[in-house]
């Protein structure tokens, strides 16, 4: 049976300033992909590569109408973890599903990229599926089919110095995450959202998305600040191949680093672009 959404597929950090996150993502051990550009959008993105998922930094480098809620999201916060972007069989089908529950989604977009597989030239191509902000609970969703999957899934791109091999989940603070159950449940069904603590857990299908209050956040993650008030996704938990090689890496780079236990390294938002970090083994 062909599914709406599958999981996670990627996320967007969204910059102001792409070539300094550039610099900033290397610091921190992540193989960051060239270069891409979006013409139709008027934005470029660097990847980095997983071995089942990615995360992609994204600028703006030209105003489009593509990109107004983009550029005006920039202007009130800042930057940040923007958009989670959800796996799915089909962009049709995608927009039927969410039609049917009343998320108001846009028609299905066109577009590609450019990107050099062993010295050819060649045309990433994607269909997404945006849902409007007044359905947006704190986090935007969106859709990604990908229509050249060959062309952004490369093991010899999955290979980062910092070990990372994938997405674990996404964190986002919010004042009072029992208001947005309803919401998520329009994108994974209701038995998809279970409470933690004071907070949520939402199974996308793969890697979860936890809703939790500020005081949940602090108490989860000591030591790490949010970086700006108010609701927003807060951090990325990474999976690593080794958590000692990995803490050795960020500290020969400088990186500032907090260990709350032996089983994790967070990284605040002013190393990783106004998103904090969660490397862990598991």
């Amino acid at each position: 049976m062909k599914r709406a959404v599958r999981g996670l597929d990627h996320v967007v950090v969204m910059v102001d300033g792409i070539d300094a996150a550039q610099r900033a993502y290397e610091r921190l051990g992540f193989q960051v992909q060239p270069r891409g550009l979006h013409e139709k959008l008027g934005t470029a993105n660097h990847l980095m590569i997983f071995d089942k998922d990615y995360f992609e930094i994204l600028g703006i480098v030209r105003d489009t109408e593509f990109n107004a809620e983009r550029r005006e999201w920039l202007r009130a916060t800042g930057g940040g973890l923007a958009n989670v972007a959800l796996a799915t069989d089909g962009a049709d089908i995608a927009y039927e599903a969410f039609k049917a529950a009343g998320l108001e989604p846009d028609a299905p977009l066109a577009f590609d990229r450019a990107v050099e597989i062993a010295g050819h030239a060649e045309r990433a191509a994607f269909r997404t599926v945006r849902i409007p902000k007044t359905h947006m609970p704190v986090v935007g969703f969106f859709v990604c089919e990908h229509l050249t999957p060959q062309f952004v899934y490369r093991p010899e791109w999955a290979k980062h110095p910092n070990g990372a091999r994938g997405i674990l989940g996404v964190t986002v603070i919010a004042d009072q995450p029992e208001k947005w159950s309803g919401e998520l449940a329009r994108f994974f069904g209701a038995g998809a959202i279970v409470r933690d603590g004071d907070g949520l857990r939402v199974d996308t299908g793969t890697q979860p998305v936890t809703y939790l209050t500020r005081a949940g956040y602090r108490a989860r993650y000591p030591g790490i600040e949010p970086a700006r008030p108010g609701d927003h996704a807060a951090l990325l938990r990474l999976r690593v191949d080794s958590l000692a090689t990995c803490e050795a890496l960020l500290a020969g780079n400088g990186v500032k680093v907090v260990k709350p236990d032996a089983s994790r390294l967070l990284v605040p938002p002013s190393e990783a672009s106004n998103l904090a970090l969660e490397f862990a083994e598991r």
